[in-house]
């Protein structure tokens, strides 16, 4: 299994559908969060080397969240930028 992500594509935001494989433990989070409604984006910004991945979901009222947040430089450092955050989402979620 992997964790599929809306990336938004530069220059004009166009979106695409990425995946990325993770350990099964993350997967799992990842897949809780999914089932609850939350969803995952990735884009890269303007400076062409930061990459914002964010947990993103709607509160009660309808009005969107976001549940975990993380900035990282384009590269190998990504997928534990994505480990971070979903463990980070799953804890905020759970309380």
């Amino acid at each position: 299994m992997s964790i599929e992500f809306t990336q938004f594509m530069m220059p004009n935001g166009r979106r695409k559908q990425v995946k990325i494989s993770r350990p099964a433990d993350i997967e799992a989070l990842a897949t809780e969060l999914k089932d609850a409604g939350h969803r995952f984006e990735i884009e890269m910004l303007s400076d062409y080397n930061t990459i914002s991945i964010t947990v993103e979901t709607e509160d009660e009222n309808g009005d969107e969240i976001t549940r975990a947040h993380e900035l990282v430089a384009n590269g190998p450092g990504v997928p534990d930028a994505v480990d971070k955050m979903m463990k980070t989402a799953y804890a905020e979620w759970q309380g």
